[in-house]
């Protein structure tokens, strides 16, 4: 039997964190140093910024961190994903970033390996777990130890299906990004409260310059 922990126990526990403050400063003030393991989920409609706020995360991950970017929905020669990555800078991180179109058996495979990978995106949720069950074995073998991103579409504000649903449930961050900012839910986040504007012209367009400057 495993032993129960009393307040003293939980208090002093190493807890060791990514310096996103130190990485990126704008990602910091939003959703903090977060913990070096654990599930984040992503979601938000089509064009709303989710690709590119996922590059912005990956660049400042991959700065002390190896990043395997498992990119399902976009095919790896695609104009729009070699573009994005240029605008990115991510040869800057290139030392670091790895990019791929894993099954679920080949990220696993991948994984398992020694000195895979401490930083896992995937893109996307519906395009990667064939069920939900699928997923919390996933979960269950790599968040202690890893931590994996997954994006998935929405429906309004909420996550598009019921995996999704399950997914952002489970997770330990969670991100909704609507008209170029991303809104972290969870109860840990930055500074200014959770808020990450991801692309300034576009979120002054959707909401009109006048609200802006309210």
């Amino acid at each position: 039997m495993k032993k129960a922990l009393t307040v003293s126990n939980v208090l002093n526990q190493k807890v060791t964190t990514i310096d996103f403050e130190s990485n990126n400063k704008e990602l910091y003030q939003a959703f903090g140093n977060p913990q070096n393991k654990g599930i984040w989920f992503i979601w938000g409609g089509s064009g709303s910024g989710k690709s590119n706020l996922l590059l912005d995360i990956i660049k400042a991950f991959c700065k002390d961190h190896k990043t395997i970017h498992n990119e399902l929905e976009e095919d790896l020669d695609d104009l729009d994903f070699i573009e994005r990555l240029k605008l990115k800078n991510m040869q800057d991180v290139q030392e670091n970033y790895l990019t791929a179109a894993y099954d679920y058996d080949e990220l696993c495979e991948y994984l398992d390996r020694k000195n895979s990978a401490k930083i896992v995106v995937i893109n996307s949720a519906t395009y990667f777990f064939k069920s939900q069950a699928e997923y919390f074995e996933f979960s269950r073998k790599y968040k202690k130890s890893k931590i994996i991103i997954i994006v998935g579409m929405a429906k309004g504000n909420n996550p598009y299906s019921e995996l999704e649903t399950k997914i952002m449930y489970d997770a330990n961050k969670k991100i909704y990004v609507n008209g170029y900012l991303a809104v972290c839910k969870g109860r840990l986040i930055g500074p200014n409260g959770g808020l990450y504007v991801i692309w300034q012209e576009g979120y002054e367009k959707v909401r009109g310059a006048e609200y802006i400057n309210e």
